[in-house]
């Protein structure tokens, strides 16, 4: 997949998902509409912040996974 098209994709789930997660369980029900913008925001910073330490984690077990190749001896002079 092209990079451009997974950014795409990343962002409309975050968008997508930011906009149930105050509805879900009748968390908006009854509330003024700020606290709504307020868990909206709340949520999609949670949501940004998941997708580069899912990223991370990704590379991190890769790396863990993948053995001890050597590919070259550090010099020090």
């Amino acid at each position: 997949m092209r990079p451009k098209l997974i950014s795409t994709m990343i962002i409309i789930v975050i968008a997508t998902g930011t906009a149930i997660i105050p509805l879900v369980g009748r968390a908006s029900i009854g509330t003024e509409p700020l606290k709504d913008v307020f868990f909206a925001f709340v949520s999609a910073i949670i949501a940004v912040q998941l997708v580069p330490a899912v990223m991370l984690l990704w590379g991190f077990l890769k790396t863990a996974f993948a053995g001890s190749r050597k590919t070259g001896e550090l010099r020090l002079s």
